[in-house]
C-alpha cells in the first residue's frame, strides 16, 4: 500500500524528542522525502490531529504524556498505555491506517498486564480487534528497529 502511493500520510505520536528525530529521519529516507509527517507528542495533540485529519501510517510509542506542556494548563502525565488510546481512536474512526508500535520498552502493559513487545501484535488483536502492521522495540544506538520497521512498510 505506501509504496504504491505517491505521497503518505503519516502520524507519528512519540513524547522523546531523540527518538522523534531518528524516526523521522529513516521515514523521510524510506518514503524518498514522498511522506508528510505530522508529529505529535502527547495523547491530546494526537487525538486532536485524528480529528482533523487522516493518515495512511501511524508509529505510535505506548507510554506518553496526557497533554503538551502548556503554562497554566498544568502537568502532563504519563500514561504507560496512551498509545493504545491513540489505536483505540484509530480504529473508531474507520479509517484504513496502517500503524506500527514503536517502544522502547521490553513489555507493553495492556490492561496492567506486561506483555513482550513481541507479542503484542497477537494480544492486541486478540483482546481488542485491532489489528497493526506490527510492534518494534526501540534500542538507541542499535539499528535492528530500522529494519524491522522497513520490512513492515515493505509488506504494506
Amino acid at each position: 500500500m505506501t509504496l504504491n502511493i505517491k505521497h503518505t500520510q503519516c502520524l507519528i505520536v512519540e513524547d522523546d524528542p531523540f527518538k522523534m528525530d531518528s524516526i523521522r529521519a529513516h521515514l523521510k529516507s524510506f518514503f524518498s522525502e514522498k511522506i508528510e509527517i505530522e508529529e505529535c507528542h502527547a495523547l491530546a495533540t494526537a487525538s486532536f490531529a485524528l480529528t482533523i485529519s487522516t493518515f495512511d501510517l501511524a508509529i505510535i510509542d505506548m507510554s506518553i504524556h496526557s497533554h503538551e506542556p502548556e503554562a497554566g494548563a498544568g502537568s502532563p502525565f504519563p500514561l504507560s498505555s496512551g498509545g493504545l488510546d491513540v489505536l483505540f481512536e484509530i480504529e473508531s474512526s474507520g479509517s484504513n491506517t496502517s500503524c506500527i508500535i514503536l517502544t522502547q520498552y521490553p513489555d507493553i502493559p495492556i490492561e496492567e498486564v506486561p506483555i513482550p513487545v513481541e507479542l503484542a501484535q497477537q494480544e492486541i488483536l486478540e483482546k481488542f480487534g485491532i489489528k497493526i502492521a506490527g510492534c518494534v522495540r526501540y534500542v538507541e544506538d542499535d539499528n535492528r528497529w530500522k529494519a524491522e520497521v522497513t520490512s513492515i512498510l515493505e509488506k504494506l
